[in-house]
């Protein structure tokens, strides 16, 4: 179900305002543009946040989109100590002060976790609120499935070029004898 003021399907995300990587750089959405973005929204202090970004972390290893996950942290420190204690390789992890954001209550800060998938074109095609984690396998398979619809399907390899035939290796004509062809 949709919440007042957050951004819903068919709606154009909005850009990170205030939002920077671990490095302390401005992190901006529109650098990804033109891929498949989950952006996973949660903070340290939310128990089903903790739950959601490890089974997250494990559909990144296995699709072709960009996993985000966005901590809404005040102190950015507690952002990078969550996302450190969770150990997830697999996400891009980016870090908006709630408190200095105009554009975090948009992204669902007032009710955590919630997950958006955003088209290459910048347009969000799914929203999912909440994480039971009794529930884990059935979220990420339904995540799964939902990604499954949405991401273009991988193309075969090509097949290598076939090898050309070896050339015949030419046959003297033996002496004496008649040649037949």
């Amino acid at each position: 179900t949709a919440r007042a003021g957050v951004l819903t399907v068919g709606q154009p995300a909005v850009e990170l305002d205030v939002a920077v990587d671990a490095a302390g750089k401005p992190f901006k959405l529109a650098a990804f543009r033109g891929r498949w973005i989950v952006l996973a929204i949660g903070a340290a202090w939310c128990g089903p946040c903790q739950d959601e970004l490890p089974v997250w972390n494990k559909l990144a290893g296995e699709v072709r989109a960009t996993f985000i996950a966005l901590a809404l942290d005040d102190d950015i420190a507690d952002g990078k100590a969550f996302h450190k204690r969770l150990g997830v390789p697999n996400l891009v992890r980016a870090y908006l002060p709630a408190d200095r954001s105009q554009v975090a209550e948009r992204y669902g800060a007032v009710k955590m976790p919630v997950t958006f998938v955003i088209g290459p074109d910048g347009v969000i095609r799914h929203v999912q609120f909440g994480f039971e984690k009794a529930h884990a396998q059935r979220e990420y398979a339904e995540l799964a499935a939902v990604l499954a619809k949405l991401l273009p399907k991988p193309q075969p390899a090509p097949k290598p070029a076939p090898k050309p035939a070896p050339k015949p290796e030419p046959v003297a004509p033996r002496v004496g004898l008649p040649v037949l062809w």
